[in-house]
């Protein structure tokens, strides 16, 4: 009513001052990670990021991240957001695919994965382009596509290098079975077979050439061929026969000097 008390009631004011939180101030991703705002490591208490140091529009959790970019982070204690906030800046580690090209092999190779050939680091190799699956090393290759990445830093890379494999199947050289005489001592180099760089062995399976001086007798040879580096698995057989002649029969004879014998009469 006008009359102001003599006794007064005290108030104790505390300002909180809630401190930024604690992070590394830079911190590395893989592009092929998919980052975003719920990877990046901080100490503190409900966090909350923006895109500065003073934006009032707190960032998605899910907010993709971006190489070079700056985030900024704030705590809250007791109801109370800090002022000031922690910037951490992000990188992001694209790693490039590796240098790779088209290869091929033969059949007989039986090669692997491990007989690829690309240039880069820790080379992984995939049956597509997105496959999550790595191919194992013994990995039996066919005609097709395989794709390599690499690995740098821990960071494998998005893209693949396409590389087309062509597994060469040679085939075998075409021949009939062929005869000689016993007289004409044959050998392989009087073979007959129709491919390229023919090769004769004595069974279908034998690694071991037979030499052209080798002299034929009757029985089974076999014939491959070799195209592009590549030698036929599969061998032609020729069977040979030799032909050893028996010696006519005859008694000895006579003439009289006056018959005028000739060879014709014996």
């Amino acid at each position: 009513n006008g009359c102001e008390s003599i006794a007064r009631t005290e108030v104790v004011v505390t300002i909180q001052d809630t401190p930024a939180p604690t992070a590394t101030s830079q911190q590395e991703f893989c592009s092929n990670e998919n980052a975003t705002i719920a990877d990046l490591v901080i100490t503190g208490t409900d966090i909350r990021w923006y895109a500065s140091a003073t934006s009032t529009t707190e960032l998605n959790t899910n907010t993709s991240l971006v190489n070079g970019a700056s985030y900024f982070a704030s705590q809250t204690e007791n109801g109370c957001e800090s002022v000031n906030r922690t910037e951490v800046m992000v990188t992001i580690q694209d790693t490039p695919a590796p240098t790779a090209q088209n290869q091929e092999f033969c059949i007989a190779d039986n090669a692997t994965i491990a007989d690829l050939v690309a240039i880069g680091q820790n080379i992984k190799w995939y049956d597509s382009a997105t496959s999550t699956t790595e191919l194992a090393t013994t990995t039996v290759l066919t005609s097709g596509s395989y794709f390599a990445s690499q690995t740098e830093n821990g960071c494998e890379s998005v893209n693949r290098t396409e590389v087309v494999v062509t597994i060469q199947d040679t085939a075998a050289p075409t021949a009939v079975d062929q005869e000689f005489c016993i007289s004409e001592n044959a050998t392989i180099a009087d073979l007959v077979a129709i491919g390229q760089n023919i090769k004769w062995y004595e069974t279908a399976t034998s690694t071991t050439e037979l030499a052209t001086t080798t002299v034929l007798s009757s029985g089974s040879y076999f014939a491959s061929q070799t195209v592009n580096g590549c030698e036929s698995v599969n061998r032609a057989e020729v069977v040979v026969t030799i032909h050893n002649t028996a010696v006519p029969t005859a008694v000895d004879q006579k003439f009289c000097i006056a018959e005028n014998a000739m060879i014709a009469n014996l």
